[in-house]
């Protein structure tokens, strides 16, 4: 297997009270950089079969389309386009690992978040 169960810091605050200066200074200071990407079904065409198009949120600059895997699952096909399009840029973002930390459903994919 190549997938290892990771923990991963992070800052607890309230959700019902303001943060000090110092408190997102150092929020800011101490968070990791995170990529988040989302992912979108494409139905099939008289050309090609259905697609799952990667990208980062809010961008199609450098997205790409992956084939559906029929012997996965809706959002397993999803989960297996987003990790091949992160691992293509290790190149060129130098990470040697990611960490999936969460994932969200949206009316046409997902949104992911590795670190």
């Amino acid at each position: 297997m190549n997938i290892i169960p990771a923990t991963r810091n992070g800052w607890n605050f309230p959700a019902d009270s303001e943060l000090s200066i110092l408190d997102v200074k150092e929020l800011d200071a101490t968070t990791g950089y995170c990529w988040t990407v989302e992912t979108r079904y494409v139905g099939p065409t008289s050309s090609k079969g259905a697609r799952v198009l990667v990208s980062f949120v809010g961008s199609r600059k450098g997205s790409k389309a992956y084939s559906w895997r029929h012997a996965l699952s809706a959002g397993q096909n999803h989960v297996a386009a987003a990790v091949a399009w992160m691992q293509q840029l290790s190149s060129l973002n130098g990470a040697p690992s990611y960490t999936l930390v969460s994932k969200a459903s949206t009316a046409k994919g997902y949104v992911f978040t590795f670190c």
